[in-house]
This record gives C-alpha cells, sequence and structure tokens, in this order.
C-alpha cells in the first residue's frame, strides 16, 4: 500500500489572489517511489481540518518558504512581509504532531528551520550578517547555479549517504540555525562554521538540511539517498 506523506504547501500573493503552491520536483520524487504526496493548504479553514490530515499520514516533509516568526524562538526582529502566521500555525502544528508520533520527518531550509526552533534552538536572522559575508549563502544573480562548500562530520547519517569528507551544495537562505536544539546532532557545516544539516537520534528519522538536494539530483548519489531514506522508514 502507498504511503501518505503530508507537504504544507507555499502561500503567494498573485494579482490580488491568494494562491498556494508546491515545487512538482517532490511530487516527482515521492510518486516513483510508491509514495502520495498529501498537500495541506495553507488558509484559515485548513487549521479546522488539521484532525483530519492528521489522522492518516505516514510521514512529514517540509520544504521551502519564507522566515519562520521569531516568536517560535523567543525573539523579534522587523520584517513582516516574510512571515506566514498561518503557514506557521499549521506546519508547526504538523511537526509536533509527527515528531510525537515518532513519523519520519525530512526538512528541507525552512524545514531545517522548523525543526530546530520547535525543539528548543534559536535563528540568526540574517547569516551574512552573522558571517560577515564570507561564506554567501545566497546569490541572487546566480540563483540556482551558485554552490558552496560543506563538511561532512562522520559517523552520521548524512555522511553514510554521500561517503564524502566535503561537498558543494546549493544555497538559498538568508536565515540560519545560532543555537542548535539541545535534541538534534550537527551533520555537517559551511566553512563559515553555520550548521548546515541536522538529524535527531532519539527518533526513527527526522533529518533537516539547509540545502536542496531535489535541486541537484545528478550531482551525487546522496541527493537521491537522502529522499530514499526518508521514504524507507515511512
Amino acid at each position: 500500500m502507498a504511503k501518505k506523506v503530508l507537504i504544507v504547501s507555499r502561500r503567494l500573493v498573485r494579482k490580488n489572489k491568494l494562491i498556494n503552491w508546491f515545487s512538482e520536483i517532490y511530487a516527482t520524487i515521492l510518486c516513483a517511489q510508491n509514495c502520495i504526496p498529501v498537500i495541506v493548504p495553507i488558509a484559515e479553514q485548513t487549521i479546522t481540518m488539521l484532525p483530519e490530515y492528521l489522522s492518516d499520514y505516514d510521514g512529514l516533509l517540509m520544504v521551502e518558504g519564507g522566515d519562520v516568526n521569531p516568536q517560535y524562538y523567543n525573539s523579534t526582529y522587523d520584517s513582516p512581509e516574510e512571515f506566514d502566521p498561518i503557514k506557521d500555525q499549521i506546519e508547526t502544528a504538523c511537526f509536533t504532531d509527527a515528531f510525537k508520533a515518532n513519523k519520519p520527518i525530512l526538512g528541507f531550509c525552512r524545514g531545517l528551520h522548523i525543526i530546530n526552533t520547535m525543539l528548543g534552538g534559536t535563528l540568526h536572522h540574517d547569516v551574512h550578517e552573522f558571517n560577515h559575508g564570507t561564506v554567501l549563502h545566497i546569490d541572487h544573480d546566480h540563483y540556482d547555479e551558485h554552490r558552496h562548500r560543506i563538511s561532512i562530520l562522520p559517523d552520521t547519517p548524512l555522511y553514510s549517504w554521500y561517503k564524502q569528507n566535503t561537498i558543494q551544495v546549493n544555497s538559498y537562505h538568508h536565515q540560519g540555525i545560532k543555537d542548535i536544539s539541545p535534541l538534534l546532532k550537527p551533520m555537517a557545516l559551511s566553512d563559515d562554521n553555520l550548521v548546515e544539516a541536522v538529524f535527531c537520534p532519539s527518533k526513527k528519522f527526522v533529518v533537516g538540511l539547509q540545502f536542496h538536494p531535489e535541486r541537484m539530483l545528478p550531482e551525487y548519489e546522496g541527493n537521491q539517498l537522502v529522499f530514499s531514506s526518508f521514504i524507507n522508514a515511512l
């Protein structure tokens, strides 16, 4: 029987109308391995329906998006256009349910930030203020082509997938982990010492990556193994 994976959509305004969307590549990868992506739309009405979504699913995939509201890690900053409080409410509820039930969780970029903050960690509001520009974590002029190096820590799931000490990864973010949750272990660091990957050793499968393996699948075999390992844990 096919497994069901929840994915909370993204939301934006187009021609004065709210629309929900998500990247098709996730559906392609999941369906190719006999998994059903169940898209949870961002809307006020969805909140009342969350018990239905959470009554029948096997894992949670948390993908890219805007900033996590700093209230979730006891901080503040003045950039309200980056926040979507309804997405935060829906996605944190999904994470809490999946984590409590020990269901597999895989998070990329914002998904990593949700994992860390919900488990007691904090974020840098802007990694380039933290690192003074020593490593470029987003390049708007070379968005998909930009890469930077990360060092993979031994004896971690990430090393078992990539089997390399360093790899070049894509990067689309301006936030990043400041204080790592006490429940998480780091798996990779960038050259400015920013944590780029985490896992939770006390759970069956809880993994967060700052980079996007789905956007660079041909570059390393490990990119596909990230997804295969998640799906095998369902």
